[in-house]
């Protein structure tokens, strides 16, 4: 249906993927043949829908996920029916989408979709319908007075505190079950966010987050540094980094990867 797709498929050893976490957190420019292909505020959903699509075209060596305590929360099935995110996430996932897999698990705004797909394709139709492609970006200025803003966005709606999301669990899982039968190594990464930030986080999610870290890491390497400290002039905001700490953590990531291998 879409024409010209492949054109600007990844084709990289190792690919970078999940939301606004790793696409400032990891610089792919330190790493050897490496594109970081992440996109603000995407869910596991359309993650897993964007890599298999690529694995048919490019199969990388390695791929980075991110996993952080956000990841988990439900306000990311919101994503497909709360027209604060839905009509972004149409306008990326229409050629890929598969909301006949999700439909009776969360709600889908069918008809903002259509507006999207309609646009997309024919009231302003494209050459090249990669929307989903992301890539890494950052700024250099440290600017810390979203704390409760990024707390009630990732963890509350209309007051009312979100638990773990069923779905996203389900889609990371995926995300892994896929990278296990394609044969590509497969590393979780977690950048450090702001301890003010950290302290706000409902104690379900963080006990998840942290069940997941330790079962993941039986079989996959796990890189969290959710906890870790960095001062304030390393981040971006409440819970991303800025340039010199998506340098920094990318070099220790890189190190610790270093250490692996030559622990092997």
């Amino acid at each position: 249906m879409y024409t010209g797709q492949s054109k600007a498929i990844p084709k990289s050893n190792i690919l970078i993927v999940g939301d606004s976490h790793p696409q400032h957190s990891l610089n792919p420019k330190y790493f050897h043949d490496a594109q970081n292909i992440s996109q603000s505020a995407e869910p596991y959903v359309l993650t897993y829908w964007k890599l298999k699509k690529i694995v048919q075209l490019s199969m990388p060596d390695t791929l980075i996920v991110g996993l952080a305590p956000h990841n988990i929360s439900q306000f990311n099935d919101l994503k497909f029916s709360n027209k604060r995110w839905a009509s972004e996430m149409f306008s990326r996932i229409y050629p890929i989408e598969e909301f006949s897999d999700i439909s009776d698990k969360t709600d889908v705004d069918f008809p903002t979709f259509y507006k999207v797909l309609w646009k997309q394709t024919a009231f302003y139709p494209k050459s090249n319908h990669i929307p989903y492609v992301g890539g890494y970006e950052n700024f250099e200025y440290s600017h810390i007075t979203d704390i409760e803003d990024a707390v009630k966005r990732h963890y509350y709606l209309k007051g009312k505190s979100l638990g773990v999301s069923d779905l996203a669990l389900e889609y990371l899982d995926s995300i892994v079950s896929l990278t296990k039968a394609n044969d590509i190594t497969l590393i979780m990464v977690s950048n450090p966010v702001h301890e003010q930030y950290l302290n706000k986080i409902p104690d379900p999610i963080m006990q998840k987050f942290d069940e997941l870290i330790e079962v993941y890491s039986d079989e996959y390497l796990v890189f969290d540094k959710t906890r870790l400290y960095y001062p304030d002039s390393l981040y971006l905001n409440a819970d991303h980094l800025n340039e010199s700490g998506a340098n920094r953590f990318t070099l220790e990531f890189i190190d610790y990867l270093k250490t692996i291998r030559e622990g092997d």
